[in-house]
């Protein structure tokens, strides 16, 4: 219980805000079943318009609640909300929007037997520059997992995913797999689809942290400890957000926002409940593109140009 505990904690703090919210609330077996509350906010000075005449300072920001309402040794009930935003200032409503998404999930979870659990979520909300203008940009979405625990190093993980807001495979429930190995404190992995997760301490108060949300989201770095718990980071971040743009003429559509960022970090606990993170570094490689799918090669791809960051993650665990 214990190593799939600290792989949830893992995904929480410092990978992509959204994709956990939605896709990994359920994973805690129920008796551990702990209130989250997260800040995720960067500041990006230098944005290059579309026709290149002026700049504007994009502005990301993402706040997550997850709070349990009812949990026993057997089962347990929880409740997530999530807002996020994308405003460019001062507003460039001709070239890109402002962009919202407001979602609230409720999650089950029981026991099978001693080790053995499964758990389901449903989630409702809204992404676009106009939320909950009409049902055209609103999203929903459902997660079940199956949790099997092997022996004390290892776990498999079965899950189904739905979601009419996923970069590929829209509105098709995908059937996925991992398997969890942690063979000692220095290493611990998670091997699968659609999402895998190393950590490994290669040598001493050095370590490699990486993640995937296949396909299109990666996140990973090369830690140093400071001291104790405190460490710097150097790393690489690629992601992308969806939404539904309102009165879009083909209802399938969506809005794509890619952004890749070089960073270095510093993340260290100020508590035993309070985790600090803050990045500084490169933005690069940003555009925007409206398509029914995720495109790695769009043609009709709006370029915002490259950009200096900084962002803050404030996470506390209320235990």
């Amino acid at each position: 219980m214990n190593r799939i505990y600290k792989l949830v904690l893992s995904l929480i703090v410092g990978f992509p805000v959204v994709s956990q919210a939605q896709l990994f609330s359920a994973m805690a077996p129920p008796s551990r079943q702990k209130g989250v509350l997260s800040y995720s906010g960067s500041i990006q000075p230098e944005t290059s318009l579309a026709d290149g005449s002026e700049n504007a300072s994009m502005n990301r920001g993402t706040v997550v609640a997850t709070v349990p309402v009812y949990k026993t040794d057997q089962e347990a009930w929880a409740v997530t909300t999530l807002g996020n935003w994308i405003d460019l200032y001062p507003d460039q409503n001709n070239i890109m929007p402002d962009l919202y998404q407001v979602d609230v999930g409720v999650t089950y979870s029981r026991m099978i037997d001693e080790k053995k659990y499964w758990a389901a979520n449903a989630n409702f909300g809204s992404a676009s520059d106009k939320p909950f203008k009409d049902p055209s940009v609103n999203t929903i979405g459902a997660n079940f997992f199956y949790i099997d625990p092997v022996d004390e190093t290892a776990t498999w993980i079965y899950l189904v995913n739905y979601s009419n807001n996923r970069p590929i495979l829209n509105n098709i429930p995908i059937p996925g797999f991992a398997y969890m190995y942690t063979p000692s404190k220095t290493f611990r992995g998670t091997f699968g689809a659609p999402f895998a997760q190393i950590y490994w301490e290669f040598v001493d108060q050095w370590s490699l942290n990486f993640f995937t949300l296949i396909p299109w989201v990666i996140k990973t770095s090369v830690d140093y400890s400071i001291a104790g718990p405190m460490k710097v980071s150097l790393g690489l971040d690629f992601f992308q957000s969806t939404y539904y743009i309102f009165g879009r003429e083909n209802r399938q559509d969506r809005l794509f926002y890619d952004e890749k960022r070089l960073f270095l970090g510093f993340k260290s606990p100020l508590s035993k409940t309070f985790m600090f993170e803050a990045e500084a570094g490169y933005s690069f490689d940003r555009r925007y593109f409206s398509a029914e799918n995720y495109e790695p090669n769009p043609t009709n791809a709006v370029a915002l140009g490259s950009s200096p960051y900084v962002k803050l993650n404030l996470t506390a665990f209320m235990f």
